[in-house]
């Protein structure tokens, strides 16, 4: 007879399977933080070794348990996820399905402004060519989600470049700045110089009343 987890489609032992079905679970104790620092190490393990279950190959949702006075118990998501690809704790608010994959739209949002991994594509530029050279009416789930993978991450990659674009900017500004002073310090004619004189002038004025404050 097969096991539970070869007729759930996944590589894991039954007692890996229990320990699965634990590990999102956050205790009542416990911040998101602790819950993800406890759990890395296996999470690694299950990683690392493909036991993953498809929904859960991405990112890993926390969960919180809830046990009824019937005796019964439910683990609801609480809007908190790890992320496979940048390994950080995300926010992720309420479940929803997004174009017909069932990718939480929180997580989706992450990919496409926040992650700083690229993982969650799955697809690169070759194969994303091939998808696009076949007519729409031959896509199919698929094709379709692969497509959809790739945008995210193209969006992604275009914010990150023009935030780089602007750090850069910054970086060069101030390089130009810091050159101008040396300047001024080692060239002080005409106009800056008079400019560097006055900005002398006020900081003796600034150390003269302090002088004569120490003095009271």
């Amino acid at each position: 007879m097969d096991s539970l987890s070869e007729r759930r489609g996944i590589n894991c032992t039954d007692a890996e399977w229990d320990e699965y079905i634990e590990m999102p679970q956050v205790r009542s104790n416990e911040t998101p933080s602790e819950w993800m620092k406890r759990i890395w190490e296996r999470l690694m393990y299950f990683r690392e070794n493909n036991l993953l279950p498809y929904q859960s190959k991405k990112y890993l949702e926390a969960r919180k348990l809830i046990r009824w006075p019937d005796g019964s118990s439910s683990a609801p998501e609480i809007g908190i996820a790890i992320c496979f690809s940048c390994d950080r704790l995300v926010y992720t608010g309420q479940r929803k399905k997004n174009i017909g994959n069932y990718n939480h739209i929180g997580m989706e949002r992450h990919w496409k402004f926040s992650c700083t991994g690229n993982k969650y594509c799955g697809v690169n530029y070759e194969e994303y060519l091939k998808i696009k050279q076949k007519s729409n009416s031959g896509y199919d789930y698929d094709n379709k989600y692969a497509l959809h993978r790739y945008e995210l991450w193209k969006c992604n990659a275009i914010k990150r470049l023009k935030r780089a674009r602007e750090v850069g900017r910054k970086i060069q500004a101030i390089n130009i700045i810091s050159q101008k002073w040396l300047e001024y310090m080692y060239k002080p004619d005409g106009l800056c110089a008079s400019e560097l004189a006055l900005h002398y002038q006020l900081l003796w004025a600034v150390r003269e009343e302090m002088r004569q404050i120490n003095t009271v």
